[in-house]
C-alpha cells in the first residue's frame, strides 16, 4: 500500500452508482472506510449487505462526507445528487482513482468500451520507436 491509498483509508464516503462499478467499490473499501450507498434505481440492488449500507436521498444531501465516489455512467449535471455534486468537486472521485492509489505501478491503463485495442497497438509503437527495454505488451 502507498502513500497515496491512505486518503481512502477510514473515510465517509459516498458510493453513488450501484452497477458493477459501485459494487467492486464497495467489496473493495467495505472493510476500510465507512461507506454509505446511494443509487438512482434502488429497484436493481439485490445484495442484502448492501441494501443495509443504500440511504435515501435526504439523508445523503443533509451528510457530511469526506469522498464521494461516482460510477462512470453517472452524468453529474442530470443525476438526483447533482446539488450535492456541483457543491463538492473537490471530493469527487472515481473507480480507477481508487484501485490506481492502491495498486500504482509502471503500467499504463486502457479503459473503455472502444478503442482499446488500437490505442494499444499505437501506445506500443510509440513506446517502441523511443527503445524502452522493459516494454512488454499483455
Amino acid at each position: 500500500m502507498n502513500e497515496n491509498s491512505k486518503i481512502f483509508l477510514k473515510k465517509k464516503i459516498l458510493i453513488y452508482g450501484l452497477g458493477k462499478t459501485g459494487i467492486s467499490i464497495f467489496k473493495f473499501l467495505k472493510n476500510k472506510s465507512d461507506l454509505i450507498l446511494f443509487d438512482d434505481n434502488k429497484k436493481l440492488i439485490k445484495n442484502t449487505l448492501i441494501k443495509k449500507n443504500i440511504k435515501p436521498i435526504n439523508i445523503i444531501k443533509n451528510y457530511k462526507f469526506d469522498l464521494i465516489i461516482i460510477s462512470p455512467g453517472i452524468d453529474k449535471n442530470k443525476c438526483k445528487l447533482s446539488g450535492l455534486l456541483k457543491k463538492n468537486p473537490k471530493l469527487i472521485y472515481t473507480d480507477l482513482d481508487i484501485f490506481y492509489s492502491f495498486f500504482r505501478n509502471d503500467c499504463i491503463t486502457i479503459t473503455g468500451t472502444n478503442g482499446k485495442s488500437t490505442t494499444c497497438k499505437l501506445l506500443y509503437n510509440i513506446f517502441k520507436d523511443q527503445n524502452y527495454d522493459e516494454l512488454v505488451p499483455f
